[in-house]
């Protein structure tokens, strides 16, 4: 809803819970909101989801990652088109954000590099960026806008990225080859393939870097590596979700509350997510949402943002009741989020 001064407010809860709570009104920072198919960013205050600011970005942002040291963010310009059908317009480009003004401070271009989507950065600081388009992961320097170096994955699909500060790796998802990838991010070499037969889709690390999370895409499944030895130790299916139609792209992210405590996971193609305790997987609640969940991220350890790309909205959820106690509008085709 927009009111008078033209703020976004929040609209009335899902669920018939208190959406008052007292944990609501104690949050602080803002969330920074990347809309695919509105081409805009958008910022909203974490505790009261009001708007307060948006940027006009190039066709089509998709994903978006805050730097170290918390002043800028940069987000992905994809180009037209989606994951398959994205080589005859696909984005060259990193846009630089202004946390502190909310605007637009530049941008990195990759060329000759072709479609840039997952991002990540390594402990040394610098930044990684997956270009499925050209089946390969840039190192850039964020300050002085080079291209350090570019790793050929051996596949297309290669989507989304999580870096592992713990043992120097990064872990690249891929959605087509049975295999995930693994950088050394300090030699800045491809150190090895992990066999993942089902295809790869969400990454996401425990706090303290030991294990990672990683869903598939069929048959529906999450597993649980060990990121020391890069083994797989555990495969938890994800039968609380229906089944994925055959001509549906699964999309399924997954996240971990900043505590490590809840897994979450969301199931694009059933308006849902899933959440279980990172002690027993097996024991996950599933939520209705809205249509076309994508993007999560956490306001605090027990309360969850869902990005809702097919219905332009972000649901509020407390992950410990297993309920959505909240949720408010945005700009067309929301897909992720980060908070700062």
């Amino acid at each position: 809803m927009v009111d008078s001064q033209g703020l976004y407010r929040p609209l009335a809860p899902l669920a018939c819970v208190d959406a008052t709570d007292s944990t609501l009104a104690e949050r602080a920072g803002e969330l920074i909101v990347v809309n695919k198919l509105a081409g805009l960013v958008q910022f909203y205050g974490a505790a009261d989801q009001l708007l307060r600011g948006e940027i006009t970005m190039e066709p089509f942002p998709h994903e978006v990652v805050i730097e170290p040291a918390g002043h800028r963010a940069f987000v992905s310009i994809y180009g037209r088109g989606v994951f398959g059908r994205n080589s005859e317009a696909p984005g060259r480009t990193i846009a630089i954000i202004d946390l502190a003004t909310r605007s637009l401070a530049g941008s990195i271009g990759v060329s000759p590099w072709r479609g840039p989507h997952g991002m990540a950065f390594d402990a040394a600081g610098v930044l990684w960026v997956s270009c499925d388009v050209s089946g390969v992961i840039l190192a850039v320097d964020t300050h002085t806008h080079q291209v350090l170096d570019a790793l050929e994955t051996g596949s297309f699909g290669t989507h989304w990225l999580v870096a592992c500060h713990r043992h120097d790796k990064l872990y690249a998802s891929n959605k087509t080859f049975d295999f995930l990838c693994v950088v050394d991010t300090e030699r800045r070499c491809l150190a090895t393939r992990i066999p993942f037969p089902e295809g790869s889709e969400g990454l996401a690390l425990t706090p303290d870097g030991e294990r990672l999370f990683v869903t598939a895409q069929r048959p529906q499944m999450m597993a649980v590596i060990d990121t020391a030895t890069d083994q797989i130790i555990e495969r938890v299916p994800l039968d609380v979700f229906a089944p994925t139609p055959a001509d549906r792209n699964p999309q399924k992210r997954v996240r971990l509350s900043p505590d490590g405590a809840w897994v979450l996971v969301s199931s694009f193609s059933t308006g849902e997510i899933a959440v279980a305790p990172s002690h027993d997987l097996h024991a996950m609640t599933r939520i209705t949402v809205e249509k076309g969940p994508m993007g999560i991220t956490f306001i605090d350890a027990g309360t969850a943002c869902v990005m809702n790309h097919d219905q332009g909205s972000i649901s509020v959820v407390d992950v410990r009741r297993g309920v959505v106690i909240d949720r408010f509008e945005t700009a067309a085709g929301p897909e992720t989020l980060a908070l700062f």
